[in-house]
């Protein structure tokens, strides 16, 4: 990712790195210097980062240290913190724990500035783009519908006229409120810009998104808007179809939801299209398996072992999702039974953890809070019939296993081959 990409492309992202009194850099794990602050310019130099250090950072496990020789001849060498920084590095000149801890929060927070819409709190169009594109990634992997529900607020313009524009951002914040409180877990609330909005609704047909949108519609309609009174919306449905262009989805959703405001307004128009009727005559797309592989190992035994039941749990509730008779009760006691694992596994690593004085353990705990809790939500959702298989598949193999037990863990495993 470079310096014009994702999030870290924001400008208040580098102007907060800019204005800071440590030394910064962020390092592509290609070898690239995609940023350097004044401060660290001044107290080290860009000759410091060669290509090779840069990619023997890359391959360390995080956090770690390195001294840097500055570029001003005769200066001593400055010891430098080694952190993940997304698919980045960040380095941090010297070891100030209280700045470190503020540069965090306060990237934190620009992060989260920078995918949330300002006046009503839910996420903007920008994060849209992107989970847009995972998910239309997802259903073509996994053949699994997802739908897009764009609404807008009836005679939204008579509302400034009379009341103000104060009174009309009121009414868009209360209804974000609304329509968040009428969301799904698996679902996603977005504001398109103006007085539209969009719901992301994953794993979800055209018809499990009207029941959605005409729920959304009645929660909007059921209660007075303080200072406005009775608002009305109208919303357009559509499924997204095998091979489609988001431009295009886009397309029929926005003529769904004027079909509506034509039929009179406050009401659901439908784009009855949608890849899952096809998918649903061909069940017999293939059966994802995790393999495990030697180059999985930790060193330590009891955490391998650990993974590989892990890597076990998982493959038999791929099984059971993917049956050509899919059994609901043993899917459901499956992932119970993966995430009782799950959260043994966690707390058993952090013991081991803990006893090896890993540097990285408050950071991995966290990580493992957010994990469990999301497989909770999953379990829950699965037992209800609330979704299907598609977010399931997406946690296991991408969140759970991927991105933590082959990424994550990786930072501790030199700690415990060195025993």
């Amino acid at each position: 990712m470079g310096m014009d990409d994702g999030w870290f492309g924001d400008r208040a992202v580098r102007e907060a790195m800019t204005g800071l009194s440590l030394g910064i850099a962020v390092l592509s794990r290609s070898g690239a210097v995609d940023f350097l602050n004044p401060r660290f310019l001044q107290e080290i130099g860009r000759e410091a980062l060669t290509p090779e250090l840069i990619t023997d950072l890359s391959q360390r496990g995080m956090p770690s240290h390195v001294s840097l020789q500055p570029a001003a001849n005769g200066a001593a060498d400055v010891d430098v913190l080694v952190l993940p920084f997304g698919e980045q590095l960040l380095l941090v000149a010297g070891e100030p724990h209280r700045e470190i801890a503020e540069l965090r929060n306060r990237v934190e927070e620009l992060e989260r500035l920078s995918t949330t819409d300002r006046l009503t709190g839910v996420w903007n169009r920008l994060q849209m783009d992107r989970m847009l594109d995972a998910e239309m990634s997802r259903s073509a992997r996994h053949h699994q519908p997802v739908s897009l529900i764009l609404l807008d607020v009836d005679h939204f313009k008579g509302i400034n006229d009379s009341n103000g524009h104060a009174v009309g951002d009121q009414v868009l914040r209360e209804l974000g409120e609304r329509l968040a409180g009428g969301l799904r877990i698996l679902d996603s609330l977005f504001r398109w810009g103006g007085e539209e909005f969009v719901v992301l609704a994953p794993e979800t047909t055209f018809g499990g998104a009207e029941v959605l949108a005409e729920r959304l519609r009645a929660r909007v309609e059921a209660e007075p808007f303080a200072d406005a009174g009775r608002v009305t919306v109208s919303l357009g449905v559509a499924e997204h179809l095998s091979g489609e262009s988001r431009d295009d989805w886009f397309e029929r959703v926005d003529r769904a939801m004027y079909r509506a405001k034509l039929g009179g307004r406050n009401r659901v128009a439908v784009d009855r299209r949608g890849g899952s009727d096809l998918w649903k005559q061909d069940r017999h797309h293939a059966v994802i398996e995790l393999v495990w592989q030697d180059s999985y190992a930790s060193g330590h035994p009891e955490i391998d072992a650990e993974h590989r039941m892990l890597f076990e749990l998982a493959n038999r509730i791929m099984r059971e999702a993917f049956a050509s008779e899919p059994d609901h009760e043993r899917l459901a006691t499956a992932v119970s039974t993966l995430v009782e694992h799950v959260q043994q596994h966690f707390e058993h690593e952090e013991r081991i953890l803990e006893a090896h004085e890993f540097p990285g353990l408050a950071g991995h705990s966290k990580a493992h809070r957010h994990l469990l809790r999301r497989a909770r939500e999953i379990e829950e959702s699965i037992r209800s019939g609330a979704s299907g298989t598609g977010s399931l598949i997406e946690f296991l193999a991408r969140e759970l296993v991927l991105r933590h037990m082959l990424t994550a863990d990786r930072t501790f495993f030199g700690l415990l081959n060195a025993d």
